[in-house]
This record gives structure tokens, C-alpha cells and sequence, in this order.
């Protein structure tokens, strides 16, 4: 692979010549040192740069790596984990991995698939013997060697998530480290007490790929991937007669049930070099479908993209100390780390070319509703990179922008508010920012509703500015320091004390046009973002960890009109939407869960669904109906699932790389993409339906250099609002 612009010439004193391959977590060169010897260089992404558990784990990498070198590794050559962008080089290995060598020339013949084994095995063994557990051993982490004496000699590569026995440096919360389908199952539902037994597990799992082209637990979806591995039966029939019962049992359900992988090197080299023509092959077995049952395992997670203060609310939340009390960023379906080999194939589950959907392929389209037909006098598309010059801002630095029918509207640390007009994109009117220093002074994202805006002040005193959406006038302000804001119920509700207060939170309601005051009351919660909308300008209070459980409020006066016991135990309450709670189970204090439970605020009623692994909840999902939509930050995919049945409905595909929150309009869904443009897509089958040109030009820019976006699409009329790293820009629907 070629060079690009932004690629350095030289790390470590190593010369860099071509790319070899990239993926999530950083980019692997082709180097050479001075003496002309090749090395493999991998270099983190300047994103991760700065995130101390990342350099953490980069370092325990280097250590793995460095321990376990030997025959069937490649050996580390030079390190520096403490660089301003980490990088570790090691042998440079010629060869192809063992996922493009199966994609290229097909499944293995059995002198090769048996070497493959009993190489695999003896490299697993040395590398348990060093106590490490590698965690994510798959096809594209097998170097098949090429050359004179080495042709088909295995190097096992990509310690980036393994785990020394020794080592404390845990995983970070909430991710499910490695791949489906390769990956055991306690690694979804006990991510923190893996051992050298996961390694055999992916070991059958990838001598199935190898045997057949397919993995033992092939799915449409990573999603449904980890449901068949937890529950379903290896798909095995397609395997030589004589390795399937060894095979079995390395994919056994529980760690204690499969062999070492000594025992798989013993009984592997014990078969014979050469098949007999009495080795039948039997019926592959289909892999099992996906009980419809009102409690099933399965992923669950997303972002509710509709209400502009809840990003705001999700970085407020994760800066708390309390684990009850996490943010809300992202709510990750299956946090699959892409840590990147030395080939630089990312660790990706099943991609496919289109998204994938278990709804059948005859569905028509959702009906849509016609729209308005409308669009802003004399509107054209435009776009306005806010004085970027279309360059990709680094998250939380560039312009916090929410779309909204009036036009768009801004704040920076620059300039307190700004409208752009939503039918050319020029700016209409600007309220200046204080030049005053002020420590801890956050930008908050602007909260449009019914004409009027509110932002952080302009003094920087971290109150609260109300202005007309229309003319820029200041309507009213309250000065700060403030905990927080949110327009619910008709009211802008405003938290009066510190996000971190102890056992209380103060809260005042004010009308939003006047700023006058409606109510005062303090809350007995240990939430501290306890309020949520609920129907007929009422509001859903908290109240869990003080007086009580969920409690509805009239958002005009602030009575309590009607409670219900919220369910017991440590819970994270993720949403309430249409009446319905949602909430998330802790494990220990780990912050992480499996178990989720769906609460009727009617009747108190509550129900389970239980997860095939372990997440950690940070986002709020979009519901609608009785859907769940969900944006994985991490894998850039966009995941639907039906909550009434517990049945995962479809995954977008990983190619499609979505780059944004979604947003429900008029019976579609719509994301924003790396490259600027805006899918549509069928909510029931997830099926595209069309995509507006691009608006911005990123072209010769790597995703990794492009960041996705908090804030979803906005349909008006005709009209599409987004908003992206290069700027913020308006198209026509997609038709």
C-alpha cells in the first residue's frame, strides 16, 4: 500500500516505505533500518495518543509480545510506548495471512490444514507457557510464511489485546475484547477471567475456517455471530472425520470442558499425514435460528439522537465517580476492538457488501408519510466549514452545532451563539463570547425548542442565556455557576448545584420565553442527570439511592403526581421513552453489563432480557415503536433490534461506516457517512433507499483521520441538516 500525505517518513530512526495495512486502533509501515534490515512498524493513531489505559495496554503489548518470542511469533526489534504516538517494530515476516489465503485459493487440503494445526498449537503452547493468553487469535492474525524452506510455516501475530497472567492492566470497561466469530463465549459474558482456554477455543474455531472457508458459528452479523457461540452448535460437518471429536471439544461451551493446547498438539500430530478415501465428510449443520421469546440474549445498546442536550448530559455523567452514575456517550452493541495486526487487518466480524437483515427480503419498504414538500425560500444546497477550511476538528475543539428549522445554530469558545441561515448557510447573527479566562468553562451544545435557544452564558460564568431564534434578541439569562440544563416538558429545567452533590440534586423549572420561574424543588436521587420527558408536559423524576423509585412530575408545577418501585438492585437507568423505562444491570464494580430490564412506569411491570456479553451502557438508544436503533461508536455500524420479541432485526454493513447518531423522519432512518453524504435507510429491514452527494471534500483523508459525528441528521420538509468534523451543511432529501 502506498504512502499518503499525512504518513511520517521516519519512526524510531526506521525509514518508512509503504503502508501494510491499517485498521481501528493504528497503522503498521514497511521500515527499514539503517542497515537496510525489514521491520514492521506499527504506529497508534494520533487519537489514542493521549488515553492513558490505551498506552497502558500498548505497553503490556510490547511486553507480551517481547515474551513470547520465538519460532511462531514474530520477535520484537525496537519499542517506544512512551512516544508522542506510540510504535513497536518487529521482524518483518513475508507472507499473507491465513484469511487471505483461504479468500484467494479456497479451503486447505489436509497436509496443510493438519501443519497449520500442529503449528498453531505448538506456537499457542509456548505462548501459554510464557503465561500470556493472546485473546484474539483469528485468520488474519495467522502468517502463512511464503519462500524457500518456509512456504506455509505459521507466525502467530497481534498481541495488541492479549494478557499476561502477572499483568493488572485490565481491559478497558465495557469492551468486549477480539472478534467474532472467533472469540469463546465467556470473552462476551466474562471479558475480565479469560484464560489460555479462550485460545483453544479460537484455535478450532479458526481450523473450521480453514477447513471450510467459514467459521464454526457463521452469522450474517457479528451480533448474531456472538448469539450462535454463546448458544448455538459449531457448524462441523464439512470437517475430516478424524479431526472433528478434537475439534468439538476445543469448541466447548465451558473453559474446563476443552483440551490445553498441548493435548491439541499430541492429538493432532497423532493423525495421520495422509487422508484414507474412508473419511466421509457429513452434512454441514445448520447454524440455529433465534428463538422469538420474550426473554432471549441478545446485544442492546445506542444513542437517542433527537434531544440535543443529551451528548452534553452524557460527558457530565461520565466524568462521575459513582460507577450507578456513567456516561452516556456511547452504548456500545458488542465493543469489538479493532487492534491491528502486523498485517493490519483490523479485527472485524462477518462484513458484508450489504446490510444484513433477518427480516425476509420481500417486505416492501416501510410506507412514508408525504412530507411538506418544503424548503426555505430561495434555499440551494451549501455547505460552511465555520472557518475549519473543511479540516476535520479534533472532538470537543471545532464549533458545537444543533440543527434545528429556524437554521443552525453554534457555539464556540470564540463566539457565544451564532445562526447560520438554513437557506443559504451564511451567517446571520453572532453573540460575542467573553475574552474573560475563566477556569473549568465547558461550551455546552445549544438547546433550540420553540423558537428559542439556550447556551451556557456569554460572561462564561457557566449560567444560562435564553435568546430568540429568530432575531438574536436576549430574552433573559440566570447567571452561573449552574450544574446543567435541559428543555422537558414545555419547561427549561435547570440544575442549581454541582453535578457531583451528594444524595440531593436542586432543580428550578422556568418558562422558556420570560425566564420566569415556575417552580424550585430539590430532588432526593443519587442520579446526577435525574429528569427525563414523559408524556402531556410531565416529566420522569429519578429518585433511586433517596426517597423513592421513578416518580412522574408535573413539569408546570413540580407535583409529584404518581411513583413506581424501580427494580432492585445496582441499575443504570439508560432512557425512558413512551412511558417505558430502561435499564441496565452493573456487574460488580466493574461497570459493565449483561442484563437489561424493561420497566411499564404504568403499572411497575417489569421484564428481563439478558445479553450473550458484557457492555458497558453509555448512550441512550433511539426507540421508536418497539425498535431500538444503536450506533456503535466502535465498529461504526448501526444495529436494530426488537425489543418486544428480544430478536436482533438487521446490522448495517462495517463497509458502510456510519459516521453518525441516527434519526428517525417520516419513516426512515438517516446517518451521516465519513465522506459527508447522508444514508437513508428502511427501518424495518435496514436496506439503503438512496444517499445525497457528498458536501464536503475529503478525499485523500483516512477515516482515522475523520471523526463521527454526535449529532444525527435533520429532515425539514425536503431539507437535510448535518453536521460533520469539516463543517455543517444542508442537501436535498434523498428521493
Amino acid at each position: 500500500m502506498t504512502l499518503r500525505e499525512h504518513d511520517p517518513e521516519s519512526v524510531g530512526g526506521y525509514r518508512i516505505e509503504s503502508r501494510i495495512g491499517t485498521g481501528g486502533m493504528g497503522v503498521v509501515y514497511l521500515g527499514r533500518s539503517a542497515s537496510g534490515r525489514a521491520v514492521a512498524v506499527k504506529v497508534v493513531h494520533t487519537r489514542y495518543a493521549d488515553n492513558p489505559e490505551f498506552r497502558a495496554r500498548f505497553r503490556q503489548e510490547i511486553a507480551a509480545a517481547r515474551r513470547v518470542s520465538g519460532a511462531f511469533t514474530a520477535p520484537v526489534v525496537d519499542a517506544d510506548p512512551e512516544a508522542a504516538r506510540p510504535w513497536m517494530a518487529t521482524a518483518f515476516v513475508p507472507g499473507r495471512t491465513l484469511a487471505d489465503r483461504v479468500d484467494e485459493s479456497g479451503p486447505l487440503e489436509w497436509p496443510a490444514l493438519r501443519r497449520l494445526g500442529t503449528e498453531l498449537a505448538e506456537a499457542l503452547r509456548e505462548i501459554h507457557r510464557a503465561e500470556v493468553v493472546h485473546r484474539d487469535l483469528k485468520p488474519s492474525n495467522v502468517l502463512l510464511l511464503e519462500g524457500e524452506g518456509d512456504d506455509g510455516a505459521v507466525r502467530v501475530i497481534d498481541f495488541g489485546i492479549s494478557r499476561a497472567a502477572d499483568s493488572d492492566v485490565r481491559t478497558q470497561t465495557g469492551m468486549v475484547m477480539g472478534s467474532p466469530p472467533f472469540m469463546a463465549p465467556e470473552q462476551f459474558s466474562r471479558p475480565h477471567e479469560v484464560g489460555p482456554a479462550v485460545d483453544v477455543f479460537s484455535l478450532g474455531a479458526v481450523l473450521v475456517y480453514a477447513a471450510t472457508g467459514h467459521s464454526p458459528f457463521e452469522a450474517e452479523n457479528a451480533y448474531l455471530a456472538a448469539y450462535n457461540t454463546v448458544h448455538g452448535e459449531p457448524r462441523l460437518g464439512e470437517l475430516p472425520g478424524g479431526m472433528r471429536p478434537l475439534i468439538a471439544r476445543c469448541l466447548a461451551k465451558e473453559p474446563a470442558d476443552r483440551p490445553t493446547s498441548g493435548e491439541v498438539l499430541e492429538a493432532l500430530a497423532a493423525l495421520p499425514e495422509e487422508l484414507t478415501d474412508g473419511t466421509p465428510a457429513e452434512e454441514p449443520t445448520p447454524a440455529p435460528e433465534i428463538p422469538l421469546t420474550e426473554t432471549v440474549t441478545s446485544p442492546l445498546g445506542g444513542t437517542e439522537a433527537v434531544r440535543p442536550g443529551r451528548l452534553r448530559r452524557a460527558r457530565l455523567l461520565r466524568d462521575s465517580t459513582d460507577r450507578g452514575h456513567r456516561g452516556r456517550r456511547l452504548w456500545a452493541a458488542v465493543a469489538v476492538v479493532a487492534v491491528l495486526g502486523g498485517t493490519g487487518a483490523a479485527a472485524v466480524a462477518v462484513v458484508t457488501d450489504d446490510p444484513v437483515s433477518t427480516v425476509d427480503d420481500a417486505v416492501p419498504a416501510a410506507p412514508r408519510t408525504p412530507s411538506a414538500g418544503t424548503a426555505p425560500a430561495g434555499w440551494r444546497p451549501w455547505h460552511n466549514a465555520l472557518g475549519s477550511d473543511g479540516k476535520d476538528q479534533p472532538m470537543g475543539l471545532g464549533p458545537s452545532c444543533t440543527p434545528d428549522a429556524l437554521g443552525v445554530f453554534c457555539a464556540s469558545e470564540q463566539v457565544a451563539l451564532m445562526r447560520l441561515d438554513p437557506a443559504s448557510g451564511n451567517t446571520d447573527w453572532t453573540k460575542p463570547m467573553s475574552r474573560k479566562q475563566v477556569d473549568g468553562f465547558t461550551l455546552r451544545q445549544p438547546v433550540v425548542r420553540d423558537g428559542t435557544v439556550f447556551v451556557y452564558g456569554a460572561d462564561r460564568s457557566q449560567g444560562v442565556d435564553a435568546y430568540d431564534a429568530r432575531t438574536g434578541e436576549l430574552l433573559w439569562q440566570l447567571k452561573g455557576p449552574l450544574g446543567d440544563f435541559e428543555y422537558l416538558g414545555g419547561a427549561l429545567l435547570v440544575r442549581l448545584d454541582p453535578l457531583d452533590s451528594p444524595g440531593s440534586a436542586r432543580y428550578a423549572a422556568y418558562e422558556p420565553r420570560t425566564g420566569k420561574e415556575l417552580w424550585r424543588r430539590e430532588l432526593s436521587t443519587s442520579s446526577p442527570s435525574p429528569l427525563y420527558e414523559g408524556p402531556g408536559g410531565t416529566l420522569y423524576a429519578d429518585l433511586r439511592g433517596g426517597s423513592g423509585g421513578i416518580a412522574r412530575v408535573d413539569a408546570r408545577t413540580g407535583r409529584t403526581l404518581s411513583s413506581v418501585t424501580a427494580p432492585k438492585g445496582d441499575l443504570w437507568l439508560a432512557t425512558i421513552h413512551d412511558s417505558t423505562a430502561y435499564y441496565a444491570r452493573w456487574q460488580d464494580d466493574s461497570g459493565v453489563s449483561a442484563d437489561f430490564f424493561v420497566q411499564d412506569l404504568g403499572s411497575g411491570k417489569t421484564r428481563r432480557i439478558d445479553f450473550p456479553w458484557s457492555v458497558e451502557p453509555e448512550a441512550p438508544p433511539l426507540v421508536h415503536g418497539d425498535t431500538l436503533y444503536i450506533f456503535d461508536y466502535g465498529n461504526e455500524t448501526l444495529l436494530a433490534l426488537d425489543v418486544k420479541r428480544g430478536k436482533p432485526l438487521w446490522s448495517s454493513s462495517r463497509d458502510l461506516r456510519v459516521f453518525s447518531e441516527p434519526s428517525y423522519h417520516d419513516g426512515r432512518l438517516y446517518v451521516t457517512m465519513p465522506d459527508t453524504s447522508i444514508l437513508a435507510l428502511d427501518p424495518r429491514t435496514g436496506k439503503e433507499i438512496g444517499r445525497t452527494s457528498p458536501s464536503f471534500d475529503t478525499a485523500g483523508r483516512s477515516f482515522e483521520e475523520l471523526s463521527p459525528s454526535s449529532v444525527p441528521p435533520l429532515l425539514v420538509g425536503d431539507v437535510l441538516y448535518g453536521v460533520t468534523g469539516p463543517g455543517v451543511f444542508s442537501v436535498p432529501d434523498v428521493t
